[in-house]
């Protein structure tokens, strides 16, 4: 590889070259190096392009620190001329590997993330799929992401059907807590503004770790596990619905089951982002049912309806008046 290295000692090297150096190196073993050192070590060293009065100032330096002969200092300076061609280009080399491997780090995340009202399905490598609600984001890294290695941080809401592998667990990485998997079916909520992480498990088994308190717990079918954000601490509950009551996002369905009015009208309010008000409407009214979570205005019909309410807008909030 001597024609390789001496383009890169001039300079001259391009990016294609640059990895074909760096694979050379790596694949080569601790005496290929040693015998590839020693022949720069007995190369002639062209000092023709070097000033001369950078030269003076160097050796006047050396002299006033090394007391011995003149012909010591000549030799001590061939010395350090043959080492500094020698180490610089690997110094350099392995600077600009780590500089270059941290970028293509960067550059290889991949983000997916969705807005209000989007939806997105993503199938990875090891066929692990998850359908992603909306306001979340996913990152990962595509080529690190194999059957052995599968890490992903999230945030937002996601249903994931993880595939099975027991020897290569799946990780999910959030600000307050970790899940790790093996083959499991399970509902994760997690936005930012939320006070808590909510994991709803169907199928297999999940183990929990607080980032705040390091205490791990595992979740088992039909089980939800709640995080509190402030105290790191969990709780596990059984689950209370069937399934579907906890993905009804997946179909944009909002489900409630005895669930009183103003709740309701609070849920409307906060996914569709329009101020609701209730006027001569008893709040305390307990609504069981199937809302839209993409049609304000089939909302206001079904509730309306409900309570024989008359719908009127201001220009500020929508207002339901019995």
């Amino acid at each position: 590889m001597s024609n390789i290295e001496e383009k890169y000692r001039r300079g001259r090297l391009n990016k294609a070259e640059l990895l074909q150096l760096r694979e050379q190196v790596n694949g080569s073993s601790d005496v290929e190096l040693g015998t590839v050192m020693e022949v720069h070590w007995q190369e002639e060293i062209d000092t023709s392009r070097v000033n001369d009065t950078t030269i003076d100032t160097i050796q006047e330096r050396l002299d006033g620190q090394i007391n011995g002969s003149q012909t010591l200092h000549r030799r001590l300076w061939r010395v350090l001329e043959k080492v500094a061609v020698v180490l610089l280009p690997i110094c350099l080399l392995g600077l600009g590997y780590l500089g270059y491997e941290r970028q293509q780090a960067v550059n290889d995340l991949l983000t997916i993330s969705t807005r209000q009202g989007e939806q997105t399905n993503i199938i990875f490598p090891d066929s692990t799929r998850v359908q992603v609600n909306e306001y979340s984001i996913m990152t990962y890294h595509p080529k690190a992401f194999s059957h052995e290695h599968r890490e992903i941080d999230f945030r937002g809401e996601g249903y994931f059907e993880v595939y099975h592998d027991s020897r290569h667990p799946f990780v999910i990485h959030t600000p307050d807590m970790s899940v790790k998997v093996t083959g499991t079916k399970f509902n994760l909520t997690n936005y930012p503004q939320s006070t808590t992480v909510t994991l709803c498990l169907f199928e297999g088994s999940v183990v929990l770790r607080s980032m705040k308190t390091q205490e791990q717990v595992t979740v088992n079918p039909h089980e939800r596990c709640t995080l509190n954000k402030r105290t790191g601490r969990f709780s596990v509950t059984p689950l209370d619905q069937d399934t579907a009551y906890y993905t009804a996002w997946r179909r944009h369905e909002l489900v409630f089951r005895s669930v009183p009015l103003q709740q309701v009208v609070q849920k409307l309010s906060a996914i569709y982002g329009v101020e609701i008000e209730l006027k001569n409407v008893n709040t305390n009214d307990r609504f069981t049912g199937t809302l839209p979570s993409s049609d304000f205005n089939k909302c206001m019909v079904v509730i309306s309806n409900l309570y024989h309410c008359k719908v009127s807008r201001t220009d500020k909030a929508v207002v339901l008046t019995r």
